[in-house]
């Protein structure tokens, strides 16, 4: 895969790039891929030290990120009463229409009426691949934004027919923790968002759950 996100709103948009199907043009299972989307923006919260929560997400310091995406997601964390985790991942659009206009902004994808064009398409289906078969193979990636990509990825079903939240849940916590040991309160909550979305994705693939 192409290199390694440096902030949330770039993990945020590769979780979203991956779940288009460039021959339709269109996103697969979208309301997997909000909800990937915002775990994304949860676990850049958490590690730059604006988020903590093992039961519950809670708010640090400033929206004032640099993410409009990350700050949206702090602000509304921050203006709300404490709610669980899971919670946090039933309204999702908000987060996939936002980060598909990012991702339009930016040039990488351009909207033809109904259809989102992706203008390196040959290297998404690469990526999308190599998802499927690190996921495959239980091979984590090196550095924790790649563990991330993948999992959260894999988990709304990037390049596969289905969703596949199950299998991403099961490596979850042998992948992070190498990364999280010496995170803190961040690194649970990371681990908390992740969790907390396989589980909500793996709910909204009935009746079709995979693997």
């Amino acid at each position: 895969m192409t290199g390694s996100p440096s902030d949330t709103q770039q993990l945020a948009l590769a979780v979203c790039r991956l779940s288009l199907n460039p021959v339709r043009g269109r996103l697969r299972h979208p309301h997997q891929v909000g909800i990937a989307v915002r775990a994304a923006l949860f676990t850049d919260l958490a590690a730059s030290g604006r988020l903590v929560g093992v039961h519950h997400p809670q708010a640090l310091g400033e929206s004032d990120t640099g993410s409009p995406l990350a700050d949206a997601l702090h602000r509304a964390v921050a203006g709300r009463r404490p709610a669980a985790w899971r919670r946090w991942y039933s309204h999702v659009d908000a987060d996939r229409e936002a980060a598909t206009a990012a991702l339009i902004a930016d040039g990488r994808w351009r909207s033809e009426g109904n259809r989102l064009v992706d203008r390196d398409p040959g290297t998404t289906v690469l990526e999308q691949q190599r998802v499927v078969e690190l996921l495959a193979a239980k091979l984590a990636p090196d550095s924790l934004e790649q563990v991330l990509l993948v999992l959260l990825a894999g988990g709304h079903g990037a390049g596969a027919a289905r969703p596949g939240p199950r299998r991403s849940r099961r490596l979850a916590k042998s992948w992070l923790e190498p990364h999280l040991r010496s995170a803190g309160h961040g690194g649970d909550a990371t681990v908390a968002a992740v969790n907390a979305a396989l589980v909500a994705m793996r709910r909204a693939s009935t009746p079709f759950l995979s693997r």
